[in-house]
């Protein structure tokens, strides 16, 4: 967030730019699919990020997301220019990316393919345990689909991430586990009967 106010001062001291919305969150690529990460200030998006880079995937943007129509379904996200290869993280200050984790850990732009909304867990609420749980997320006249996330201290949100990318990309093929389990367990209780 303190990217942010910085980014926001040079913004309103140029230009105005081409028709463009600014996120906050941060925008990685996994698997070759543009995700962006959002949630609540200090939840961990840019903590979860540097671990997402150190597993091997790479950064866009963090704390500000540039995003534009490419056309009039796909909408494409980058840095702005100021905040290129760079990231904040608490108690480390800002760092530099691309020096930090080489010329494979960056790109300059991607199209967005989900949202990540990170929340805060709660006791009182109740999860989804079967399957994922695909909300929407509009950018423009855009609906992206936006999978959330519940976040506290023991989960491992950039591994829960990785998979919850793996599994939606499944499920646009065709292959949804869960409904492949549940047709065999009604056959499986059928022959039992």
């Amino acid at each position: 967030m303190y990217l942010s106010k910085f980014f926001n001062l040079a913004l309103s001291k140029s230009k105005p730019p081409e028709i463009t919305k600014h996120v906050h969150g941060v925008f990685v690529e996994i698997k070759g699919k543009g995700i962006l990460i959002i949630g609540k200030s200090g939840i961990g998006k840019s903590e979860v990020a540097l671990n997402l880079i150190d597993r091997g995937n790479k950064l866009i943007a963090d704390d500000s997301v540039t995003f534009y129509k490419q056309d009039k379904n796909t909408l494409i996200g980058q840095a702005p220019s100021l905040l290129k290869n760079i990231m904040e993280v608490r108690n480390l200050g800002i760092l530099d990316i691309k020096k930090l984790f080489g010329d494979r850990s960056v790109i300059k732009k991607e199209k967005l393919f989900l949202v990540i909304e990170l929340k805060s867990f709660q006791k009182k609420n109740v999860y989804p345990r079967l399957a994922m749980n695909i909300n929407t997320y509009n950018l423009f006249d855009i609906t992206i689909p936006k999978i959330e996330l519940p976040v506290n201290q023991t989960r491992h949100i950039s591994l829960l991430i990785e998979t919850a990318v793996k599994n939606y990309i499944l499920l646009n093929k065709g292959s949804n586990t869960t409904e492949i389990f549940s047709q065999k367990l009604n056959l499986q209780l059928s022959l039992d009967h």
